[in-house]
């Protein structure tokens, strides 16, 4: 199986260790498998076995061994200590035929070897995010407003073109390739004011709603990824936690593997309102 595997730091500088043999060559790399998860049971002298307290997935390790064979291996060596340097930020490139992830983590040890032939080495990098996201996120929007308007242009007399077309469905279906994840949702009005919108699942009954009105302008996002959890309120260039504005009831929406269908409903102003779903796919395991 062909691979690339690329070290970047913060500055954007890259390390290709998956280039050929004259440069850098990978002897081994583990931790692109899921993280081991620790679990907590107690015991109990009046039943069998033990009860589950909980269980949750340790942070990633991921250790890359290598080899620098040809010439100026100095120049190289001292180019992986700009780029994996202990204590700060690394992103890590992986990327087969099927799939094209980066997961994000703080490098623990880079020790190359000085005076072994070939040079060899290796590099622990500690991810506390435990998922390899996609490079490419998805977007899918709804708006009542579908646009009409195209180029090249020209009008005919009769009948003419529409400039928009008014849609009635308020469906929405999303595909999540990766393991289950949360969204960014962002909700803005256009044209006019919407009131009290609400996103429902249709699998699961499901819902957010934000009570109150969208004004022209006003953008409204809202994030459920685990431990990223917020609802913040955008008018005129300023963002605000808006909280308050969340109703009781309302659920954090993720999206689990496969498709997920949604639907769009409104108090008032329903055909001003543009919701914007964005996820990327991720995968505890490459």
């Amino acid at each position: 199986m062909k691979y690339h595997l690329i070290l970047e730091n913060a500055a954007g500088e890259q390390a290709d260790l998956s280039t050929t043999a004259n440069r850098y060559m990978m002897s081994k790399v583990t931790g692109l498998d899921p993280p081991g998860a620790t679990i907590s049971t107690a015991t109990y002298a009046t039943m069998n076995g033990s009860k589950l307290n909980r269980a949750f997935l340790e942070k990633r390790n991921i250790v890359i061994s290598f080899e620098m064979r040809g010439t100026g291996i100095e120049k190289r060596r001292h180019k992986l200590y700009r780029v994996a340097k202990p204590s700060e930020y690394i992103k890590v490139y992986y990327r087969t035929s099927n799939i094209d992830v980066y997961a994000e983590g703080v490098v623990e040890t880079c020790e190359p070897s000085r005076f072994d032939m070939p040079v060899s080495g290796q590099i622990s990098i500690l991810c506390p995010d435990v998922y390899f996201y996609s490079t490419q996120d998805t977007i899918v929007q709804h708006s009542s407003i579908v646009s009409g308007f195209k180029f090249p242009f020209a009008i005919a007399e009769k009948p003419g073109v529409p400039l928009g077309v008014y849609q009635m469905d308020s469906s929405i279906t999303i595909q999540n390739n990766g393991d289950p994840i949360g969204m960014e949702i962002t909700m803005e009005a256009k044209g006019g004011t919407v009131s009290t919108p609400t996103i429902y699942n249709a699998d699961t009954g499901a819902y957010i709603r934000i009570t109150g009105n969208i004004l022209e302008s006003d953008k409204i996002t809202i994030t459920t990824k685990h431990g990223h959890r917020t609802v913040t309120l955008t008018r005129n260039g300023v963002s605000v936690p808006i909280m308050n504005r969340w109703v009781s009831g309302s659920e954090w929406l993720e999206l689990p593997t496969g498709e997920s269908h949604f639907y769009i409903t409104a108090l008032l102003g329903l055909k001003y309102l543009i919701v914007t779903f964005r996820h990327t796919d991720a995968y505890l395991g490459v």
